[in-house]
């Protein structure tokens, strides 16, 4: 695997000193950004603009401990069990103590939450929950609206620059420590730091089939595999159990958010039959990967494209003030909801694994942090319980922010990057080919539901693009991308070939 993807020399590039780079604008770079210590100069780097990454279409909310009724321990189990196993309890506890102080930081920072008449915090159940502890923003647009408060605060601090329609090319280190981080936009250049956070969100961009915008390639996490950083738990990748099935392609499917089962929606095949009625304890409430699986079982036995969500117990009214995106959404698509209930079916929405960080979001790199869907916490397990994401982007994103302002690091001097002949360069056709076949091996091999031989085709597909691309010169974002794609995707299929048991959102079936 080659080091660096940039190939020239570093001292030609234009260079601008930073005493922190975030690579990533969603909440989780958003608030670590607004936590670094104003006196510390930052860029925050962002591939498009403050509204185009994962987190600013999350719909559910955020789960933490407000209600009096609730408790740790409650949250602790729930997330313990969602994680089948492999959660880091530690971990856990961190996230699960620090959450309610972090929603009443964003309650202070002006985040719009949703409220009863009283004033008080609305609070809603999701998957997986044993009692209600989600709090949302604007009935289902949690991220949409925490995104834009924090993004809006964030362009107003003297200390935050902010790189518009910037994509990361490397992580650049000397002697295991890291210096900087080189990035484009109208043209490469050179970002010197001591510290260098990744929030670059998820790979759901692998999957012909994903919740996740284009740009989630896991470019973040090839970076830092590069770089010497460990990556953990890279078989886990979640599947939400309920898009909007429509039978037009798109490259972002639009989510049907948990919490409509949580307030009473019911999962039914085309007959009506209310199938995860005897399938768990929790019925249609059951863990995302246990729901996926039924409704990838009961649609496959009945040789149909969909499953249907029934809403028809929620009022009009009630509906479209609760979730108005995802009413908007079905009205335009047809759906008369809640009347008529919505076509739904899995696809790829979350990586549990990620790039290994400690309590405080470092890596095993001096002066490289992680948060957000990028990292591996250890908190999601084999599982992610529903709207623990945010809440982690907002625990660990601040404790890297202080972990790096006691850290009080200095500039160090950038490495030499050799520079290498190469014979041949990508082309527009070979790139668009190449992310077409990725993504097809992905959807075919390390879906939902796993054979040891299609995992073993779908790796020596990957090697032989990954090949490839170690041994030509990158011209374009795309080629980047496509080469990181390769780097990730090699990593799900070797970590999914090396657990031979199912467990959680790895689930395997013998050949």
């Amino acid at each position: 695997m080659r080091r660096y993807l940039f190939n020239g020399d570093l001292s030609l590039l234009p260079q601008k000193e930073y005493d922190v780079v975030i690579i990533g604008s969603g909440i989780a770079g958003l608030y670590s950004a607004l936590h670094i210590d104003p006196a510390l100069k930052v860029a925050l780097v962002t591939k498009v603009d403050l509204t185009a990454g994962s987190s600013y279409y999350a719909q559910g909310g955020i789960a933490a401990v407000i209600s009096p009724t609730d408790n740790f321990e409650s949250h602790v189990e729930d997330t313990l069990t969602a994680g089948a196993g492999l959660c880091d309890e530690e971990a856990v506890r961190v996230l699960v103590e620090e959450g309610p102080e972090n929603i009443r930081e964003l309650c202070s920072l002006n985040v719009p939450f949703d409220t009863n008449p009283e004033g008080e915090l609305q609070i809603t159940r999701e998957g997986g929950h044993s009692c209600r502890r989600i709090v949302h923003c604007g009935g289902d647009a949690t991220g949409r609206e925490t995104t834009k408060q924090l993004g809006q605060i964030a362009m107003t601090k003297e200390n935050i620059d902010i790189f518009f329609n910037t994509y990361l090319i490397d992580i650049l280190t000397n002697d295991d420590k890291v210096c900087g981080a080189i990035v484009r936009g109208e043209k490469a250049e050179v970002l010197k730091a001591p510290s260098v956070i990744l929030a670059t969100g998820g790979i759901g961009y692998l999957y012909k089939y994903t919740t996740n915008p284009n740009g989630a390639v896991g470019d973040g996490l090839a970076c830092a595999v590069r770089a010497g950083a460990k990556a953990e738990n890279m078989e886990m990748v979640q599947f939400h159990p309920t898009t909007l099935y429509s039978p037009k392609s798109s490259d972002r499917l639009f989510l049907i958010s948990e919490a409509v089962r949580g307030e009473g929606g019911i999962l039914r095949n085309a007959d009506g039959e209310a199938f995860m009625a005897d399938k768990h304890k929790l019925k249609d409430l059951a863990p995302r990967d246990i729901v996926t699986r039924h409704i990838l079982s009961e649609i496959t036995r009945r040789n149909e494209t969909n499953a249907f969500l029934d809403v028809s117990s929620m009022s009009e009214e009630f509906f479209s003030k609760r979730f108005p995106t995802i009413f908007e959404e079905c009205r335009k698509a047809g759906i008369n909801v809640p009347e008529q209930s919505i076509p739904v079916r899995p696809a790829q929405h979350y990586m549990m694994g990620g790039i290994k960080t400690d309590l405080n979001g470092m890596t095993n790199i001096e002066g490289l942090y992680s948060c957000g869907e990028a990292a591996c916490t250890g908190i999601h397990g084999a599982n992610r319980l529903a709207s623990n994401s945010v809440l982690e982007c907002l625990v660990f994103g601040r404790r890297a922010a202080r972990h790096i302002n006691d850290a009080k690091r200095a500039q160090l001097d950038l490495p030499t990057i050799e520079h290498k002949d190469y014979h041949s360069i990508s082309t527009t056709a070979e790139i668009g080919l190449d992310c077409n076949t990725i993504r097809k091996a992905m959807t075919d091999y390390a879906n939902a539901v796993r054979k040891p031989s299609g995992l073993k085709k779908g790796l020596d597909i990957i090697r032989i693009l990954k090949a490839k691309y170690d041994s030509i010169e990158l011209n374009c974002k795309e080629a980047y991308e496509v080469c990181n794609m390769t780097v990730t995707a090699e990593l799900v299929f070797e970590a999914a070939l090396a657990r031979k048991e199912s467990i959680g959102a790895h689930y395997i079936v013998e050949d």
